[in-house]
């Protein structure tokens, strides 16, 4: 099993109100360390560009254990798990510099070409040793259902900001439009301590965003990301929350 151990440290404009990380910005942390270590195996989104491919983020499954603060040196270790189906498989494990488990996340990755917007068979374009299974950080999601009625929307335009290398929206901005329609209490009182993301369309600058949700009960909520113009679902998310207290430590 090969790991890639990269350091980040946590900056102001990567906390929340209440001085920790932010959830998008440690999905962010995640996303750097993946591609670095793509790059180091020689499959980075350069290098695949180069063939008219690149990778997109299909799935992604967060834990929270501990909350990480503004000025803490946190360690992310990654490794490819193997190969599903038209996916390549990608753990993490983030840790503070004591080896406090911070967060432990599982990913589903694709690779697309870039002309048909279509996903390749991974074992046309990646090396073998993505191929290898692996130890898995956690077990596999649960299928999320579809979101009938929505108790709350929030609408959101898509920025230049939201706008990755693949010139579409980055998977950061979709979880953060999610927890953005949590009612203010839970945001007020509670941190994220979980998050299950599945992407299911691409999307591009300048579309209007529908941020949907329903509790499931007063800690779990449903949520929906969709195309306002159009009504197309770009997202389903799974969000539970705790009290901040219990992830203190």
């Amino acid at each position: 099993m090969r790991v890639r151990t990269q350091p980040f440290d946590v900056h102001t404009y990567e906390v929340d109100a209440f001085h920790a990380l932010a959830v998008p910005a440690l999905a962010g942390y995640l996303q750097d360390a993946a591609g670095l270590q793509a790059a180091e195996m020689g499959c980075g989104i350069d290098e695949l560009r180069e063939r008219g491919l690149t990778w997109v983020l299909s799935r992604q499954r967060i834990e929270v254990r501990r909350l990480a603060r503004l000025g803490d040196a946190l360690k992310v270790e990654t490794w490819p798990s193997g190969v599903e189906r038209v996916f390549a498989l990608r753990e993490f494990r983030v840790t503070r510099g004591d080896g406090t488990l911070i967060a432990r996340a599982s990913t589903h990755w694709a690779v697309m070409a870039l002309e048909k917007r279509r996903p390749v068979r991974p074992d046309r374009v990646l090396a073998p040793e993505f191929h290898l299974a692996a130890e898995r950080e956690l077990p596999p999601a649960e299928d999320l259902p579809p979101l009938d009625q929505a108790d709350e929307e929030r609408r959101f335009w898509i920025r230049y900001s939201d706008i990755d290398q693949n010139l579409h929206v980055n998977n950061t901005s979709y979880l953060a439009w999610a927890l953005e329609s949590v009612p203010r209490e839970v945001w007020r009182d509670c941190a994220t301590l979980s998050a299950d993301v599945h992407f299911l369309a691409e999307c591009t600058y300048g579309s209007r965003i529908l941020s949907r949700v329903r509790a499931r009960t007063d800690r779990d909520f449903l949520h929906s990301i969709v195309r306002e113009e159009d009504g197309k679902e770009l997202a389903r998310v799974g969000t539970r929350w705790a009290p901040r207290p219990e992830l203190e430590g």
